[in-house]
């Protein structure tokens, strides 16, 4: 086939300067794949269907509790049945409550997360069970024990056996029947989960409204909003908090699209990062648009004579636009190969919800990169093109003729300096701002020491462990055997470790103060302890005392409050030896506790969280205790004791499995992830985008040296200084950074409002960030004209005069 003369003339151009089409693709390369890539996880993300049907018309709804620090809260059973029973918006809602299960049996142990549902969850979702089949509304009556597994627990467990439906399993000692095995890209609520059970909510659960723990999935009807189905609901919260004041008031409804609750804050920072990578292409593309006015500049005589021969305007743009494209699209293909390299490399940068998703070649990738190839073509191919053919002959022709620029043409060229310069100044203050935002986070006093800290989860199964005595037994003994491990200093459990859980609270009565108003509840953060717990982790006594071993059953009921609490309510004076009743007001069966020590405030909830009052109550206390995470302080790096602790706990139950085992500063590095994913990425980002227009001002300014030759010569001649011609040089470039910078302000506010959700204690609009990051943006402009500006000095006016 014969390729177009456009094609034929590109690829003699691309023989005849090979240097120059490598250099542009590689550029347009690097912008292209970095926008592929962080398009990819926007996709998968963002714009990727959700495994349920119509999932545009779900949305999860939470209980408004911003009055206790809970914006979006786990909603009570009764308040679901009443929302369900009262709503104008839904076809219908259901509920999933939280649980562990302990498989054993046939296999190593092993702890897996999942949570029973109500009769019509999968209807709300729409989904059915890619093997098998789900539960019969007889056998979600009757409590049969039955099971529907995800499709990672079939294939990592179970070898993805294809007969696994009908298959009895233990799980925490029960035998469940396995009904069937849920689609490979089905998660609900998150991804970690292994298994869905019928709920069998009794009538008595339902009728719970002081116990929050449910996650509610609504299905609007055709045509309803978010924003209808929030009006409904903001009015039957009123309906609620008017008929039931001691436990509704104060609380409201929010209803979050599900695409919308799952993206949370990575939604933002994606679309920062895709604007920024989309700066960079910009900058890059900037950069070739330079390159091919320069080129043009000396390809004049070459256009003079093919339009001297009869070629026509139109006829050389087609020609020099298709060289762009063809540019554009090479760099595309390349781009595409190195977005999958990006995608890599940047694994652990990229959202845990999109971290799974492999770099798929979709339409929509592809679409996306074909588009920006295109775009990217025409933009910086299309004004060098036109400015090419818009020459004069006579002087073109000219023998000798020079080669240098009209003023037009450097001006366009400045223009697209300060381009990138502003787009350069934007990302950098975009990732200022995430430093920063940073650096506040990492000032926060935690209230404890997390060097040194692993953190496991072993819930005990009910079933085996169905006393005060085996629980508090397994406990002890497991602390005992942990004593003797080389490597470990010391440990406890708790109910929750810091950063596992954002909630977790228990209401409370102080003595000698009146009983809290509806609607002003006394809620703190409720942690059941070993005696060791709180040593182990680092927390600091304020006043009193830790927990002790001799706080046994049989003894005096004590707690030890944080100093949030202690300042609440005794202000300026001692909390010891105060009174605290747990479990709401006077709670039957609760004994007073009395306070025997005070422990600065604990992040509990993480760094992104306010704080809350807390309690802490020992395991041989409190019935029923439920310390399921186990801490373990050590002398080495935390993760080497793993097998230690794994033993130990072995050595008390050979079927009790360790989860989620991690060292604490991987959990606090998890709770600010969502920002420091954007941190470094922006920064990566800036540095680029910094890099290329340092480049573009070099090759500006060096360009127009090697153009103005003649004119330095003469400036020289007639008593110039090399000084004046230095500050003429420099002075150029600065005003080119300078104009940027100005120019950039306005971009750089967009992206400041863009990451506003993700900043902590710092303002979109930090004049210190703006400061220093135009500073150091002029500083490195300068830089970037030092050898230009040499060259030019050193201009030798009798050979300048010379050539002319």
């Amino acid at each position: 086939m014969k390729l177009p003369d456009f094609a034929r003339l590109t690829f003699r151009q691309l023989r005849q300067n090979p240097g120059f089409f490598l250099i542009a693709i590689a550029t347009l390369a690097l912008g292209i794949g970095a926008n592929t890539a962080i398009f990819s996880a926007v996709e998968a993300l963002l714009l990727r269907p959700l495994p349920y049907g119509d999932p545009s018309r779900l949305v999860i709804v939470w209980e408004d509790a911003s009055f206790i620090g809970f914006a979006h809260n786990t909603p009570a059973p009764a308040n679901y049945v009443d929302w369900r029973a009262q709503n104008h918006s839904f076809t219908d809602m259901a509920a999933f409550r939280y649980g562990t299960e302990n498989l054993t049996g046939d296999q190593a142990p092993e702890l897996v997360v999942g949570g029973r549902v109500t009769s019509n969850f999968l209807d709300v979702l729409q989904v059915q069970p890619f093997l098998g089949r789900p539960w019969t509304p007889q056998e979600d009556a009757a409590g049969t024990k039955c099971a529907l597994i995800s499709y990672n627990l079939w294939q990592r467990r179970y070898g993805a056996d294809p007969h696994i439906a009908g298959r009895s399993i233990l799980m925490d000692g029960h035998s469940i029947t396995i009904l069937g095995v849920m689609p490979r890209d089905f998660f609900f609520p998150s991804r970690d989960i292994d298994f869905w059970t019928p709920g069998y909510f009794t009538p008595k659960v339902l009728a719970q409204r002081d116990n929050h723990f449910l996650t509610v999935v609504a299905r609007m009807k055709p045509g309803v909003s978010p924003n209808a189905a929030q009006a409904d609901m903001t009015v039957i919260a009123r309906h609620l908090a008017q008929q039931y004041p001691n436990s509704n008031t104060n609380i409201g409804a929010v209803v979050i699209p599900i695409h919308q609750e799952y993206a949370g804050d990575t939604r933002a920072g994606l679309w920062v990062l895709q604007v920024a990578s989309l700066f960079v292409l910009l900058i890059a593309c900037s950069n070739l648009a330079n390159l091919l006015l320069a080129r043009a500049s000396g390809r004049r005589r070459e256009i003079a004579v093919r339009l001297a021969l009869g070629a026509s305007a139109p006829q050389l743009v087609k020609q020099l636009l298709g060289e762009s494209l063809m540019l554009s699209f090479a760099g595309g293909a390349l781009g595409l190969w190195l977005g999958n390299i990006f995608w890599r490399i940047l694994g652990r940068l990229v959202p845990a919800q999109v971290a799974g998703a492999s770099f798929a070649l979709n339409g929509k990738v592809l679409f996306f990169t074909a588009a920006v190839s295109l775009a990217s073509g025409i933009f910086f191919g299309l004004i060098p093109a036109l400015k090419a053919t818009r020459l004069s002959l006579h002087d073109a022709l000219k023998e000798g003729a020079r080669t240098g620029e009209s003023l037009r043409g450097l001006r366009l060229r400045d223009a697209l300096i300060v381009c990138q310069f502003s787009l350069a100044f934007a990302l950098l203050v975009g990732a200022g701002l995430m430093i920063q935002t940073l650096w506040k986070l990492h000032l926060v006093d935690l209230g404890f020491r997390s060097d040194h800290l692993l953190v496991s989860m072993l819930p005990l199964p009910q079933l085996k462990y169905d006393t005060d005595a085996k629980i508090r037994s397994f406990y002890r003994n497991v602390l005992v055997e942990l004593r003797g491990k080389p490597g470990v200093v010391s440990a406890g459990f708790s109910s929750d470790a810091p950063f596992t859980s954002d909630g977790d609270t228990e209401g409370y009565t102080v003595e000698g103060q009146p009983p809290p108003q509806p609607g002003q509840i006394n809620d703190a953060l409720y942690r059941e302890v070993t005696p060791d717990y709180l040593g182990s982790i680092g927390a600091r006594v304020l006043e009193g005392r830790f927990l002790q071993e001799s706080d046994v059953e049989t003894s005096e009921p004590v707690v030890v409050v944080s100093e949030f609490l202690a300042r609440r309510h005794w202000p300026g004076q001692s909390a010891v030896g105060k009174h605290l009743h747990m479990g709401g007001y006077l709670r039957e069966g609760e004994p007073w506790r009395t306070v025997v020590g005070v422990v600065a405030d604990v992040r509990e909830r993480g760094l992104l969280l306010g704080m809350k009052p807390a309690v802490y109550l020992s395991t041989e206390q409190v019935k029923r205790p439920g310390a399921d995470y186990l801490v373990v302080r050590t002398s080495q790096p935390p993760m080497d004791a793993a097998n230690a602790v794994r033993s130990a706990v072995w050595a008390v139950d050979s079927q009790q499995p360790l989860a989620r085992v991690r060292s604490m500063d991987d959990i606090i590095e998890m709770n600010v992830a969502d920002r420091k994913r954007p941190m470094v990425l922006l920064g990566i980002f800036a540095g680029l985008a910094l890099v290329l227009a340092c480049i573009g001002v070099y090759g500006v300014l060096a360009y127009s040296v090697a153009q103005r030759t003649r004119e330095i010569g003469v400036r020289m001649a007639v008593g110039a200084r090399p000084l004046d011609v230095t500050r003429m040089i420099v002075g150029r470039g600065l005003r080119l950074g300078l104009l940027g910078v100005v120019a950039g302000l306005g971009l750089a506010l967009v992206l400041g409002r863009l990451l506003e959700s993700l900043l902590y204690e710092v303002k979109p609009v930090a004049a210190s960030v703006y400061a220093a990051t135009a500073v150091a943006l002029l500083l490195i402009a300068l830089l970037a004209c030092v050898i230009p500006a040499q060259r030019a000095a050193g201009v030798d006016p009798l050979i300048a005069l010379r050539d002319e």
